[in-house]
């Protein structure tokens, strides 16, 4: 059993979606991000940068927990686990890994700045906050352009399509006019949400308030 500690953003839904469609048992361990659970020394033992998911393998390699950050290797773990969700071909693969890597290095953190400057200095951050929405409309057009050429992001549904998919479906709401100016994203969204894996994930925590 995996034990899954997150809450339902971005972030621990493509966690519990990875899961998911790996067909891994797992059970949700609802952080107190607001009371600070993420700092404890406890919750710092299993992911030093403090933030989530993490997940505990209870049986993990020789049946010993294995306890894995970070949400591009915490994919690559259940992938590697269950043998499913990572192209066979090599130049799926590399894609499936650039379009992930794209994602979590360029795409979400300007959406997460935005949201948090957006919250705390919305009179004062509207270059900053300007700045950052023109980033991601940059990512999303690349993306847009790659859907445009092939039905998923590595050309057969994987790894990569989880992990953009919560950030566009959901962060993707905050772009000035939404996905409506990316029509290949929203037929990638559409059908992306029509798993039932993908649903089963998206609704596997509370909503935040």
């Amino acid at each position: 059993m995996i034990e899954l500690h997150a809450i339902a953003t971005a972030n621990g839904t493509k966690t519990a979606i990875m899961l998911e469609e790996c067909g891994l048992d797992y059970e949700i361990k609802l952080l107190d991000m607001a009371g600070g659970a993420h700092k404890t020394d406890a919750y710092l033992a299993m992911n030093p940068v403090g933030k989530m998911p993490v997940i505990v393998d209870r049986d993990g390699p020789g049946g010993k927990p294995v306890t894995v950050f970070e949400t591009l290797a915490i994919a690559a773990y259940a992938c590697d686990k269950s043998g499913k969700m990572m192209p066979r071909d090599a130049a799926a693969r590399a894609a499936a890994w650039a379009w992930a890597a794209a994602c979590a290095t360029n795409l979400a953190p300007a959406l997460s700045f935005q949201f948090q400057l957006a919250r705390a200095v919305p009179d004062t951050s509207g270059p900053a906050i300007e700045y950052i929405l023109g980033q991601a409309a940059r990512l999303f057009k690349a993306i847009d352009v790659r859907l445009g050429e092939a039905e998923y992001l590595a050309g057969e549904y994987c790894f990569a399509d989880v992990q953009v998919y919560p950030v566009a479906a959901t962060s993707g709401a905050r772009m000035p006019d939404g996905l409506t100016p990316y029509p290949n994203i929203q037929r990638w969204c559409d059908a992306v949400a029509a798993r039932p894996a993908v649903t089963r994930g998206m609704n596997a925590m509370p909503p935040l308030g």
